[in-house]
């Protein structure tokens, strides 16, 4: 497991979400503010999941997903949205989103999920020393 790449132009939400990821022992190796600092960002870092906002200023997140699906077809995207659950997440899924989750994160469902998509996190082992 390489680690998790977070797509949120809203920094509170992205930090929440780098916080309950970390702290169950999923790194996350990059966070993006947009979908082109993410097109950039995928260039030079191989994620083993994303998680994508869809609401974001300079790119629609599914038209962004519909983009990572054709680049990179074996990487699991979730979708994270506050806007419109039922339909985005119906939308989500036909555009190839593995999951999708409401905002506010719902931790323990979402951290279930990861573990289905990538496995369970590496075990951190505290410095005894």
């Amino acid at each position: 497991m390489s680690g998790i790449l977070i797509v949120d132009d809203n920094p509170l939400q992205l930090n929440q979400l780098k916080s309950i990821l970390n702290e169950a022992g999923y790194p996350v190796i990059g966070a993006a503010s947009s979908g082109t600092e993410a097109v950039k960002l995928l260039r030079s870092i191989h994620p083993s999941l994303i998680a994508l906002d869809i609401v974001m200023p300079d790119m629609n997140g599914l038209d962004l997903l519909r983009s990572i699906r054709a680049a990179y077809p074996s990487i699991p995207v979730m979708v994270c949205s506050s806007f419109g659950h039922e339909v985005v997440a119906d939308l989500a899924q036909r555009s190839g989103a593995f999951a999708f989750f409401p905002k506010p994160y719902p931790a323990l469902r979402l951290l279930q999920e990861v573990e289905r998509m990538i496995g369970p996190p590496k075990i951190r082992v505290p410095d005894l020393s």
